[in-house]
């Protein structure tokens, strides 16, 4: 049997970093640079399609992502993304890539507003750290991937950096463990997973 063509495949995955499976919850705390906390609890929900992909709903009574993951490819359709007066609806995303190593990028093209003028933006996404152990609200969580997301505003043709939105950190098993922004930081109290 010929192996030639195929040296440089990814392997494979079983897109253990988002197990949402329906009725498995994820509780979060998120404190701002005030200190003032909100705490929230997303649900998986059921099954969607968009554009002939089928998506699980992850969310609640006020935001809610529709997330898939393919071959260790995990995309998301986002309610609304706002950074620096920008805000963008129904974002398409590739917000994880469980199968690469570090220091792997790729992007996504963007719509986003400012005011009342549209423009493209780019959303550049890195590996910067894989399978570390990081501890949240006193729990250690091992194989984390942590992802950097960069945005950029195209313009006259040309990426000018909005700055780093976040650094998002995925546990094994687990899903979305810690999200570090410059204005808050995200972290998970705890989960429950349903088979």
């Amino acid at each position: 049997m010929s192996t030639e063509g195929e040296g440089n495949l990814p392997p494979t995955s079983h897109c253990d970093y988002a197990p949402y499976t329906n009725g498995s919850s994820f509780s979060y705390i998120n404190v701002n640079r005030s200190k003032d906390t909100v705490a929230y609890t997303l649900t998986v929900s059921e099954d969607t399609t968009i554009n002939g992909i089928l998506y699980k709903k992850v969310g609640n009574d006020s935001v809610f992502t529709c997330s898939n993951c393919k071959d260790g490819i995990y995309t998301q359709v986002a309610s609304i993304l706002t950074f620096q007066g920008y805000s963008a609806d129904d974002l398409k995303l590739t917000y994880l890539k469980d199968n690469v190593p570090v220091g792997t990028m790729w992007q996504d093209t963007i719509t986003v507003s400012n005011g009342g003028a549209s423009t493209s933006g780019i959303l550049e996404f890195t590996v910067m750290e894989k399978d570390i152990t990081k501890a949240v609200n006193g729990k250690d969580y091992a194989s984390v991937i942590a992802i950097k997301m960069d945005a950029y505003a195209i313009v006259l043709g040309n990426p000018v950096s909005v700055g780093t939105i976040s650094t998002s950190y995925y546990g094994k098993g687990v899903g979305l463990i810690e999200a570090d922004q410059l204005q808050d930081t995200t972290r998970i109290v705890s989960y429950t997973l349903q088979p």
